[in-house]
């Protein structure tokens, strides 16, 4: 049997995750102005490389504003918040996404299917398509839901690279984490099989080029786990 290895935060990251909790518990308002760092290095025990740092990696996920010469303030990160935050707020949460954050996370992921098909059917060329084939090969193998989250995360991400729409993958690889984990659930309360049948017919109807039958497919698979017999808001 093997064991993972174990790896120690560093300090940014402890330094990091006190912040973010801070500001995702409320304890820190919208608006509020952080002290200097120089302040902030003394009052948490840390270097002021590790606050400088620290604070340009939240400014990058919009949990913070940095106004030059004038200070940095909290940010409403769900008004400015980057894909980044989402990890954040999962860790906040204890590794988990709370029901509507979940249900946007399925809607965004439809969205992105849709528009796959889509483009798909219209531009790309029966070889493209054909391509993603060894991806779904991979998915019919996994053989558990974590290997089957990361087959099917990695099919649909080939599927954005071949309608040619420059932003289309780096949208979506950018919800990586909270994708997975959501179909690595659906995988242990639904079956690995039953995810590689829905993602055949997908590409069946595409590789078709029936684009009103994909679409309704996908409608109908999406509305079964949203709303329907197929949830995966808990386990």
């Amino acid at each position: 049997m093997e064991f993972s290895k174990i790896y120690a935060p560093s300090l940014k990251d402890l330094f990091v995750r006190q912040v973010e909790d801070m500001i995702l518990s409320g304890k820190l308002e919208i608006g509020t102005q952080l002290p200097p760092e120089r302040d902030l290095a003394e009052q948490m025990n840390v270097s002021r490389t590790i606050v400088h740092s620290g604070i340009a990696e939240m400014a990058g996920k919009g949990f913070l504003e940095i106004r030059p010469r004038i200070g940095v303030f909290v940010n409403d990160f769900r008004r400015q918040g980057k894909a980044g935050a989402i990890l954040s707020i999962m860790n906040y949460n204890g590794g988990s996404l709370r029901r509507a954050e979940i249900r946007s996370i399925l809607e965004i992921r439809k969205a992105f299917d849709l528009l796959s098909i889509d483009t798909i059917i219209e531009k790309a060329s029966d070889d493209d398509i054909e391509s993603v084939l060894p991806y779904l090969e991979k998915l019919k193998e996994a053989e558990n839901p974590s290997a089957c989250a990361k087959a099917l995360f990695d099919f649909h991400h080939e599927f954005s690279i071949i309608t040619e729409n420059t932003l289309l993958p780096l949208i979506y690889s950018s919800f990586s984490i909270p994708i997975t984990a959501l179909w690595e659930r659906y995988c242990r309360l639904y079956g690995c099989e039953n995810v590689y049948k829905s993602t055949l017919k997908t590409y069946t109807l595409v590789k078709e080029r029936k684009a009103h039958e994909a679409k309704a497919w996908v409608e109908q698979y999406f509305q079964a786990i949203i709303n329907g017999s197929r949830q995966i808001y808990s386990e």
